[in-house]
C-alpha cells in the first residue's frame, strides 16, 4: 500500500439503531469481543445470536431515518466539515439509513473527523430532527492502490440509483479529468457493469 494512496479513506457511519448488536446482516461489538460469523455480504445464520437480537429490541430506540428532504443539507454539511477540517472530499453521499464519503486525511485519525462531521451535521437540521440521529463510532477504510480507489467511487455512486441516495460531488474537482487519469468510467456504472468488467 502506498502512502500516496494511504492518505485517501472511504468513511462510513450510519444513523441511530440502524445497525445493532445481533444484527441478522452480521456484526462486530467495540473491539471484536462478540462478532457474528458472516457480515453484510453473506450473513450468519438466522439463528446466531437471536437472544442478544432480541434483548437488544426491546431495548434500543426506533432507528433513525433520513428523509430525501433532509438529505442534501447533511450530505454538504460533511463536505463543508471535512474542508474546515483541512481534508478534501470528493463524495459524501447520504442515504436513508447511513453515510458514505471518500475523502482525503493524510495520517489524521479519520474517526475523529467523521465525529466531528457528524456533529456539525446533526446542528445543521437540529430544527427538523432535534435528538440523536448517529449511531456511535464509524468504519474507516484506507485507500489501498488506484484500483481500490475507482471501485470505491463507483460504490458510492451506485448508491444514488440503488438506494435513492443524495450524492453531492466536489463542484472544485472534474471529474471527467479525474475518470480519464484513472484509466476508466467512474461515475455512474451500475452493479452489473462492474460485475463484467470484474468478470
Amino acid at each position: 500500500m502506498s502512502e500516496q494512496w494511504f492518505n485517501w479513506a472511504h468513511v462510513m457511519c450510519s444513523t441511530r439503531g440502524a445497525w445493532l448488536p445481533g444484527d441478522e446482516r452480521g456484526f462486530r461489538s467495540r473491539h471484536h469481543r462478540i462478532h457474528s460469523t458472516g457480515d453484510y455480504r453473506s450473513p450468519p445464520p438466522v439463528e446466531e445470536h437471536a437472544g442478544l437480537r432480541r434483548t437488544v429490541a426491546a431495548m434500543a430506540h426506533p432507528f433513525v431515518r433520513l428523509t430525501p428532504a433532509v438529505r442534501p443539507t447533511i450530505a454538504k454539511a460533511f463536505a463543508e466539515k471535512f474542508r474546515k477540517e483541512c481534508c478534501l472530499p470528493v463524495l459524501v453521499a447520504v442515504a436513508e439509513t447511513h453515510i458514505h464519503a471518500l475523502i482525503s486525511v493524510g495520517k489524521t485519525d479519520a474517526k475523529r473527523i467523521v465525529g466531528r462531521a457528524k456533529q456539525y451535521a446533526s446542528h445543521q437540521v437540529r430544527e427538523s430532527m432535534p435528538g440523536k440521529i448517529w449511531g456511535q463510532g464509524c468504519h474507516v477504510v484506507r485507500v489501498r492502490d488506484r484500483s481500490h480507489f475507482r471501485v470505491i467511487i463507483e460504490y458510492i455512486n451506485e448508491h444514488e440509483r440503488a438506494e435513492g441516495a443524495f450524492v453531492w460531488r466536489n463542484p472544485d474537482l472534474r471529474f471527467a479529468q479525474l475518470r480519464r487519469r484513472l484509466g476508466k468510467k467512474v461515475c455512474g456504472k451500475s452493479m452489473k457493469e462492474r460485475a463484467n468488467d470484474a468478470s
